[in-house]
């Protein structure tokens, strides 16, 4: 068996948790008006990007204010990702190099956290604003490339969060950067960056399992609001743990195969940086 889908300890003794670090993180909420839809100047109907909100995580130590949005993501075929909760984070306002956070729960011993990084892509680019909506919809499909890793996440016998790593792709990348720094990165996204993205997302499960207990112990359909239904503590956690899992897989894309074809990314190791 290879050593990234065996199962490991998800989590890191001698790393701060993620309630320490949100300590030292403040969260904002605004009312989202990027990419409205032509359309909506229809006056009959009101105008959904009212209801759209983008979070900010800000910290007073440094001027880098990582932004997360609730989104509903499709395909090239315009089918949804159904019972994901998606979320798409930008370093810095409009950067060139984004992460769509997935994360869902089939039964109560199988939480999946998966990453797509898109390092060459504005989230203008993958936007495909919806009158209805309430959600901004992105098409990952219109991406420039698309690497992946994902990671699922379970409780132990014991209570203690567990986690392995498959599917890891970044051959997208692969005519752009040597053949060398593309199993770098690969090794990166098993190793380090899953690591690090289980490490704060295991702490994520109870909020997630708490839902299927309601449920008796079925699977939730979970609505498209309910994120924004959770406490603010909750609702805090959730955020930034998208949004440090995020920054994580941006800074190790860029620091080992992006470099110099964008520097956005820095703004995601300044951040992680910060925080680590």
């Amino acid at each position: 068996m290879n050593y990234s889908s065996a199962t490991k300890p998800a989590k890191i003794l001698n790393l701060e948790s993620l309630n320490d670090l949100n300590e030292r993180l403040y969260l904002t909420r605004s009312n989202d008006i990027l990419y409205p839809n032509p359309k909506s100047a229809d006056t009959k109907k009101n105008d959904p990007h009212a209801e759209r909100f983008v979070f900010n995580l800000q910290t007073s130590d440094i001027n880098v204010q990582p932004s997360i949005r609730l989104v509903n993501c499709v395909n090239r075929l315009g089918k949804r990702y159904n019972h994901f909760q998606c979320f798409v984070v930008e370093p810095k306002d409009q950067s060139t190099g984004i992460a769509v956070i997935m994360v869902k729960l089939d039964d109560p011993k199988a939480f999946y956290c998966n990453v797509r990084i898109l390092p060459l892509s504005t989230l203008g680019e993958v936007a495909s604003p919806e009158l209805d909506s309430k959600l901004l919809t992105i098409n990952l499909e219109k991406s420039k490339c698309i690497l992946k890793t994902d990671i699922t996440i379970t409780p132990s016998n014991t209570g203690e969060a567990q986690y392995s790593v498959h599917d890891v792709d970044v051959s997208a990348i692969s005519e752009l950067v040597s053949q060398n720094e593309i199993i770098e990165l690969k090794r990166e996204l098993e190793f380090q960056a899953s690591k690090l993205i289980a490490h704060y997302f295991q702490e994520i499960l109870s909020i997630i399992v708490h839902e299927t207990t309601l449920n008796n112990g079925t699977p939730p359909v979970i609505p498209d609001d309910y994120i924004l239904t959770l406490p603010p503590n909750q609702l805090k956690e959730m955020l930034s743990a998208s949004a440090i899992s995020a920054c994580i897989a941006l800074e190790i894309t860029g620091y080992n195969v992006v470099k110099e074809i964008n520097r956005d990314w820095r703004s995601a190791a300044a951040f992680i940086n910060y925080l680590l």
